[in-house]
């Protein structure tokens, strides 16, 4: 049966980076995102590749959900997923998705049974995001904001954002799919008041989780996502009050 998540805070961590991986552990995020792609250099893909189902295997036994950054070239994807124990992956990132293809490829590799986020990177995708989110294994979408704002020519950190994201939670909302991202710049881990209002606001705009890239993000980024305190209090209220009738 596929997975499907309620992640709010995920961690990037290169694949094969040991260090990382058990600073990872230590923060605890609702998923790790093994990343092959940008984190890994071309000439190191292989040596990832052999240590992929270890790192998995630490994940599995700290009670973390593993998610899986593959490479876009067909080639390069197959040989990502074969490399991984998928009986040990809780999702897999899809990068760079313009329409439904490369999605309806992993799909296909993994046999249908787990859970793709979509990985929005440029105005292309943009402009197909009800095809992608319309594919059945997909159960996120998120943003891509580098690569998205770099396309554009845009500064990330300036507010040019702010209408791709409330594309993309308007995408997500009607599947029950998770909005993923903000409208920031990702590097942000040296600046975290600035991130935390940038999460704050994505998630007015209706964002739900973000993959952080620095374990240093992650207290920012549950306390921006959670609900205003007068609204968690009403919440809470209604939860415990006993069923009327």
């Amino acid at each position: 049966m596929m997975h499907r998540p309620d992640w709010q805070a995920l961690l990037f961590v290169p694949v094969g980076a040991d260090r990382h991986l058990a600073s990872a552990i230590r923060h605890r995020p609702d998923a790790v995102v093994l990343d092959l792609e940008d984190a890994v250099a071309p000439l190191a893909k292989s040596a990832a590749r052999g240590v992929l189902r270890a790192n998995q295997a630490a994940l599995a036994a700290a009670g973390i959900d593993c998610v899986l950054r593959v490479n876009g070239p067909i080639r390069a994807m197959v040989n990502d997923l074969d490399a991984a124990d998928l009986a040990l992956l809780h999702g897999v990132i899809v990068p760079k998705c313009e329409d439904a293809h490369p999605l309806r490829n992993v799909a296909e590799v993994t046999g249908g049974a787990i859970g793709l986020i979509a990985l929005v990177e440029s105005p292309a995708g943009v402009q197909r995001l009800a095809e992608i989110a319309a594919v059945p294994q997909v159960v996120a979408l998120m943003l891509g904001s580098e690569d998205y704002s770099a396309a554009l020519g845009v500064d990330p950190d300036r507010g040019a954002l702010d209408l791709v994201v409330g594309q993309l939670a308007i995408a997500a909302a009607p599947r029950g799919l998770i909005p993923i991202g903000f409208p920031g710049s990702i590097a942000n881990f040296r600046h975290l008041d600035l991130y935390a209002r940038q999460i704050g606001r994505g998630r007015d705009l209706g964002m739900r989780a973000v993959a952080a890239f620095h374990p240093a993000q992650l207290p920012a980024t549950r306390a921006s996502l959670a609900p205003p305190k007068a609204e968690g209090a009403w919440a809470d209220a209604v939860l415990a009050a006993p069923e009327a009738g």
